[in-house]
């Protein structure tokens, strides 16, 4: 068997231990990088410039193109990991009652999650519970004492009398912002109104002095007419 055989297997080897040791994935590339001309080399009768080629080919290439993706597949998961982890040992209310039978709930980081009591023991509402385990996508959990966990209560009582506070914040400017527009509604008609009324006023003013104008040439009119009768009928006595 050739030299090149082992000495691509001694790289395989190598490659694969130093990438244990410092899980920088780069080794790792030239460990799948010697297995093609480790294959040549077993079988023989390939010159060995033409094994270093591929090997420095294929390394390079994996190098480039697939270290990244790993990377980026590898830590996600173990991030993954890592959220999932951190949910044990925390504290929080259960939302629902909970035995070995009967699923219960709560909620983290706005999150739900289904909740089962680790001993069996039945678990009501509102009481606080401790994740002791994640198994899938249940929390296995169990109570804990309502002392121990004042500050946590206080802390999550205070949210949700907060979170009243704004519901009741944003309703009351709802409201205001109704009333605002129901009292700007009711000026403009009142402003309407008063304009009605102030034209009507006006109207009735300008009849007023039309009526006027007309008695008093009527009576002009009829004083005209008597004068001239009496100067008529003076005329005739004369005469007679």
């Amino acid at each position: 068997m050739e030299v090149m055989f082992w000495v691509w297997l001694a790289v395989i080897a190598v490659a694969i231990i130093i990438e244990i040791l410092t899980l920088d994935l780069v080794s790792v590339w030239f460990a799948f990088g010697a297995v093609i001309p480790f294959i040549l080399a077993a079988v023989g009768g390939i010159a060995i410039e033409i094994q270093i080629a591929v090997f420095v080919i294929v390394s390079a290439l994996l190098i480039i193109f697939m270290r990244n993706w790993a990377k980026k597949l590898l830590f996600k998961n173990m991030n993954e990991k890592t959220n999932i982890n951190s949910i044990i040992g925390k504290k929080i209310r259960l939302l629902e009652d909970t035995d070995f039978e009967h699923l219960g709930s709560l909620k983290i980081n706005d999150v739900t999650w289904t909740a089962v009591s680790h001993d069996g023991k039945l678990i009501k509402a509102g009481q606080i519970v401790e994740v002791v385990k994640v198994d899938g996508n249940k929390l296995l959990v169990k109570e804990v004492e309502e002392k121990a966990n004042n500050n946590e209560s206080v802390e999550n009582t205070q949210k949700d009398i907060n979170t009243d506070k704004n519901k009741e914040k944003i309703i009351n400017n709802n409201n205001t912002n109704e009333n605002s527009e129901d009292n700007e509604k009711k000026s403009e008609e009142e402003t309407q109104l008063i304009q009605n009324s102030t034209v009507a006023i006006e109207n009735s003013e300008k009849t007023l002095e039309e009526e006027t104008k007309i008695n008093k040439e009527t009576k002009e009119t009829s004083d005209a007419s008597q004068g001239t009768i009496i100067a008529t009928t003076d005329d005739k006595k004369e005469g007679e």
